[in-house]
């Protein structure tokens, strides 16, 4: 205890009890320490039918595709649910990762840990093998991928993983198979960015080739010198040419190829309408993967939440990609799998429920199963092309002989 001594005249009179007291209780209060008060960390509290929902796009660095258009579509489908106060809510909250990988694990952490998602919803090129899938086991909450992928069973992190794009092998298969029906084998020009996106793409169609007993042509690297020049003199004697990653890198190139020419330049499945558009003569001489659902097969209008869907995005920002109407579907599938059970709305509740159902959409009617999480069906995937003479519409390219 701490004492301190106090000194006293000869002639000073003793002090009363009163004063006595006060003194000690004035000597202790000085002496003693107050002990330190830890407060616990505050724990969010969930609102009562709401889900939680993490979206990790690239909304800026150099990475393709951007994340933009995911983020427009989300936000059209958060615009329509507004009026809906029977709606189950959705906290949706966006994070740009900026084009790094180390910044989707670091994010996918942080959403899972501290910002206590329900769900998170990756728009970004990711492989479900090493560090990503390790993430994803980790965090133990559904992830809605928008982006083609292998069969996310066939990975540890399969159980959490669900699959809203047609598999890699799926897409490589369509567009070997169109080529093969046009009797445009070879000579083909297989040309890439060497991005993420662009290698896995690459290699796909690769390994699809080889399996139909084909030999596979070498790429043409973008990164080589004078790349440009070496894929139009290619291009020249080619029957096809597959451009592997993001089609914004190669609008110069295609603007270059004349649009009479007898080839077919196949696009990625990544393949944004606007930057189709801005080729403008050359729209003619591309086509690419993407649902038959958004393609106008006839003047009739598009029915239901698909017409809704197209209007209210093409108002906004032009005609909409099957990509971006992936994107549009996370929520949709979200919010479907939430009003099953409005009361479990836990990250392991809502897991079930997406592996046991079916998802109408406006890309596709996505299926789920416990051994199955790659939900876009194989038969609704078609090669489509832009038809200026149709008055600006998204269309399925004519059946080819194989088709018929």
């Amino acid at each position: 205890m701490c004492m301190r001594r106090a000194s006293r005249s000869p002639t000073a009179r003793a002090p009363n009890s009163v004063r006595v007291l006060a003194l000690v209780a004035l000597t202790l209060a000085a002496c003693t320490t107050a002990p330190t008060v830890v407060q616990p960390t505050p724990v969010p509290t969930r609102e009562p039918n709401t889900v939680n929902v993490s979206v990790l796009l690239d909304l800026s660095g150099p990475r393709a595709p951007s994340g933009q258009p995911q983020r427009s579509a989300m936000q059209v489908w958060l615009d329509q649910i507004q009026a809906d106060t029977t709606a189950i809510k959705l906290r949706v909250k966006f994070v740009d990762v900026a084009g790094s990988d180390a910044k989707v694990l670091l994010e996918l952490r942080h959403a899972a840990l501290d910002e206590r998602a329900d769900v998170i919803v990756v728009g970004v090129p990711v492989s479900l093998d090493g560090s990503f899938g390790d993430a994803v086991q980790v965090a133990s909450i559904p992830v809605l991928l928008t982006l083609p992928v292998s069969e996310p069973m066939t990975t540890p992190a399969g159980r959490f993983v669900f699959a809203l794009a047609p598999t890699t092998d799926v897409v490589a298969r369509t567009l070997a198979s169109d080529i093969i029906g046009r009797g445009a084998v070879a000579p083909i020009v297989l040309v890439s960015d060497e991005s993420a996106t662009a290698v896995t793409e690459r290699l796909a169609f690769v390994a699809e080739l080889r399996r139909l007993g084909l030999t596979p042509p070498s790429p043409l690297l973008m990164s080589q010198p004078d790349a440009a020049q070496r894929v139009a003199t290619a291009a020249a004697a080619a029957k096809s040419v597959v451009l592997s990653g993001a089609s914004a890198g190669y609008g110069d190139i295609i603007r270059a190829l004349p649009a009479t020419r007898a080839a077919t330049v196949y696009l990625s499945y990544l393949t944004e309408t606007t930057d189709v558009i801005s080729l403008r003569e050359q729209t003619s001489v591309v086509t690419w993967p993407g649902s038959r659902w958004l393609a106008t097969l006839s003047n009739e209008p598009l029915p239901g939440q698909r017409a809704s869907f197209v209007r209210s995005f093409a108002d906004r920002y032009g005609p909409p990609s099957t990509l971006a109407g992936s994107a549009f579907d996370a929520l949709e599938i979200i919010e479907f799998a939430a009003r099953l059970g409005p009361s479990e709305l836990d990250a392991g509740r809502l897991r079930l429920r997406l592996e046991t159902n079916t998802f109408a959409g406006v890309v596709t009617a996505y299926s789920f199963t416990p051994a199955r999480h790659a939900g876009f069906p194989a038969g609704d995937l078609v090669l489509l092309r832009w038809s200026a003479q149709r008055g600006g519409q998204v269309v399925a390219p004519r059946p080819t002989a194989s088709d018929r």
